[in-house]
């Protein structure tokens, strides 16, 4: 049924390229008052005209950039203002194309909006990938790639609208997602971004019953993020089309250039006015091509091309009664993949497990990448958030994508989830050594108290090497759990990385917050200030210190020495030290 209407989608467009090409009106030629036309999709698949009034040209809005203001009449726009969703809706005067209905204004009394000037839109857009290079050299995010390997060892996210340095605010660039209704945690992942997302779980894109709009200026069309068993669409207006090259939007998705995404044509249930923004409740019907790029004035794509994306396959136990599984596939994209990992994690766990109560939710995974070893995913959380999971995915894959090195290609991602109406939560209660004092070479036990959230507790014991290498001297002993000991940075050496390969290993070596662990730490000379230390030691300090290379024989640096592992499987938390004298 898909692939049909995807032919019978296509034959449309056959049918559009016998048209004449379009003649345009530049900028210059544009005076207040002037009057014109505009095409649109209102409600189903049938392309409807509105008029509109030039109210003036706001020029400069950016270096190079202008905006026409329009006051727009006909449809049910007197009700509804401008639209989210006519985002692209091409705009003619006398005949000529003038560009793309791009913005609308919060809470407008009246459909007041701004046009795109379509000579922008062709200069930028001119140049449409002809594939998408997995090689490109890398983008590095808006905040220095250490801290995003080090918020990843702690299982958190970088918040997008911090790497993408966006606001909601800043602009009317305001555009509708359609698909699954969002809860509070996942919508938290998108805060600060240009998106609003709407429900329309009424309209199934398989359901058989929508017909698409047609693939000309003024149609719908929808760009998929994720598809599967679950979608996610943004959706617009076509504005141009030239052979099999497609112009959209008038504004950017997240102006990331060379993108790679499933383009679809789309249908309209209704026009939805709203006091603040009226939207478009659009639906993606049918695939047609490929958006292979993303631009500050609107995006492009190629009709009848196929986009790579990031396979993820998501199993859920429900407390061994119940298997499932989905399969979903993601925006191939360093900035935005990590986060709709997330966002499809934890609309998948608050579909299935219960919203209030005691969760324990244990992950197991991997995530596999062309070239290098599976980065494997494991992680705990007992309390009755969710998206602490999510965001221990997230900040894996970010650290994936935001390497320094190469621009990774991912061949999927896989996790396993465990959800258990309980909560398996273990406390470090207290720690102690049978004696203060240790020799060098030998075993030293270590017990450990732990204490469950019933005040249940128990004594277990690490088998501690005091390694023959060791300084005579002062030592500490770190009992705690995978997360706490990380933030407590006890080890200072440098960690060389040179490679995709380096971050691989430091993230399968990282510290798991399922165990306890006892760290034996001691100082010894050398601050190792390097810039490819997971977390840099602050300017200031290091100026007092001096720099790396000879004579810093007189300086201290952390080490572990010796490490001990007790595997617990259930979430622990908590950290205690003891100080110890070796001989």
């Amino acid at each position: 049924m898909r692939l049909s209407r995807a032919l019978r989608s296509l034959s449309l467009f056959a049918a559009s390229l016998a048209l004449a090409a379009q003649a345009t009106m530049s900028l210059g030629e544009i005076r207040p008052g002037m009057k014109g036309y505009g095409r649109t999709v209102f409600k189903g698949s049938k392309i409807e005209r509105f008029e509109f009034e030039v109210l003036g040209v706001q020029r400069n809005v950016a270096p190079g950039s202008a905006l026409i203001l329009v006051k727009a009449s006909g449809g049910p726009l007197a009700e509804t203002g401008i639209l989210s969703g006519m985002s692209g809706s091409p705009c003619y005067i006398d005949g000529k194309l003038v560009g793309a209905l791009s913005r609308g204004f919060p809470f407008e009394k009246e459909p007041i909006g701004a046009i795109t000037p379509i000579g922008e839109m062709l200069e930028q857009l001119k140049e449409i990938p002809d594939a998408t290079a997995f090689r490109t050299p890398l983008i590095l995010p808006k905040v220095e790639p250490p801290k995003v390997l080090k918020s990843a060892l702690l299982g958190q996210m970088i918040p997008l609208s911090d790497l993408l340095g966006t606001s909601e605010t800043a602009s009317g660039q305001v555009f509708p997602v359609f698909g699954s209704e969002l809860g509070p945690e996942a919508r938290a992942f998108w805060q600060g971004t240009p998106l609003r997302f709407q429900s329309a779980v009424a309209l199934a894109s398989n359901n058989g019953m929508s017909e698409p709009s047609p693939l000309e200026p003024g149609g719908m069309a929808a760009v998929m993020l994720v598809q599967g068993d679950m979608e996610m669409a943004a959706s617009g207006t076509i504005t141009y089309l030239s052979g099999k090259r497609v112009l959209l939007f008038g504004h950017p998705l997240f102006n990331l250039g060379p993108v790679d995404l499933p383009l679809w044509s789309a249908t309209v249930a209704e026009s939805v006015a709203s006091y603040n923004a009226s939207f478009k409740l659009a639906q993606p019907v049918s695939p047609v091509g490929a958006l292979k790029l993303d631009r500050n004035s609107g995006v492009a794509g190629v009709l009848g091309a196929e986009a790579r994306m990031v396979p993820l396959r998501v199993g859920l136990n429900l407390g061994g009664k119940r298997n499932l599984n989905f399969r979903f596939e993601l925006m191939d994209s360093a900035f935005v993949t990590p986060v709709l990992a997330a966002t499809v994690l934890t609309q998948t766990l608050n579909a299935h497990i219960r919203g209030q109560g005691f969760q324990s939710l244990s992950l197991q995974g991997n995530v596999k990448l062309a070239g290098q070893s599976p980065i494997q995913l494991e992680n705990m959380v007992a309390d009755l958030n969710s998206a602490r999971l999510a965001m221990y995915v997230g900040g894996i894959l970010q650290a994936i994508t935001f390497n320094p090195f190469e621009r990774p290609v991912i061949e999927g991602i896989s996790l396993n989830v465990k959800a258990e109406e309980r909560l398996d939560l273990t406390g470090i209660a207290g720690v102690r050594t049978l004696k203060a004092r240790a020799k060098r070479g030998e075993v030293l036990p270590v017990l450990v108290t732990l204490q469950n959230i019933q005040g249940v507790r128990e004594t277990a014991t690490f088998n501690v090497n005091v390694p023959a290498s060791a300084r005579p001297g002062k030592a500490t002993l770190l009992v705690g759990d995978g997360m706490s000991l990380l933030a407590a940075d006890p080890d200072e050496k440098a960690v060389e990385l040179t490679g995709l390969g380096d971050v691989v290993r430091v993230l399968n070596g990282a510290l798991k917050n399922n165990h306890a662990y006892s760290l034996l730490v001691q100082t010894q000379p050398g601050a190792g200030l390097r810039g490819s230390r997971i977390e840099g030691i602050p300017p200031t300090v290091s100026n007092l210190l001096g720099s790396d290379g000879e004579g810093q024989d007189n300086r201290l640096q952390r080490r572990i020495i010796s490490r001990a592992l007790l595997p617990l499987e259930r979430e622990v938390r908590g950290l205690v030290s003891l100080e110890l004298e070796i001989e």
